[in-house]
């Protein structure tokens, strides 16, 4: 990885995360800011990936990525993460909130086509459902984690040093 290639990415990263808090200060609901929050995490994802290994990531199965990493870069991150948000999921199931990041990013770009065969009375009477059930977070069509989400950017930034890579502003 050139030394360019590293900054912009960093970045890159960066400028998504400021707009993203600039969506919900504007009070903006849609997932819009978590989109582009998972689009940051992924370029700091896949620069440490290219900084660890010189692979370049091209696909968005962030588990898949975090796999590639060398296992005391792992370690570190998940270790950094949870001191930063404290008892998650990120303790007991890693893999599984990296997988449901990693399909977060790619479905809901596109929500609709998940139920969009359905009619109006039948979606909302799936949504009743759900909460009927007792709306259980493993029957979630969508899992966003976004406490482990935090903790993981906030541990891939340290690991980077993104806050102290001069980033242009």
């Amino acid at each position: 990885m050139t030394p360019l290639r590293h900054e912009l990415m960093l970045q890159e990263a960066d400028t998504r995360l400021q707009a993203a808090d600039k969506l919900r200060q504007a009070g903006d609901e849609s997932d819009s800011a978590y989109l582009l929050r998972l689009l940051a995490f992924e370029l700091l994802l896949k620069a440490a990936l290219e900084k660890a290994t010189g692979k370049s990531g091209t696909h968005h199965r962030y588990h898949d990525l975090f796999a590639q990493l060398p296992s005391t870069v792992q370690e570190r991150l998940l270790s950094v993460a949870s001191e930063r948000i404290g008892p998650s999921a990120l303790t007991s199931d890693p893999s599984g909130v990296l997988k449901d990041l990693g399909s977060n990013f790619i479905a809901l770009r596109y929500p609709y086509e998940k139920y969009g065969h359905m009619t109006r009375s039948e979606y909302e009477q799936a949504g009743a459902a759900w909460v009927e059930s007792g709306a259980e977070v493993a029957s979630a069509d969508y899992r966003y984690h976004p406490e482990e989400l935090f903790g993981l950017t906030f541990a891939l930034q340290q690991h980077l040093d993104a806050a102290h890579a001069p980033l242009g502003r």
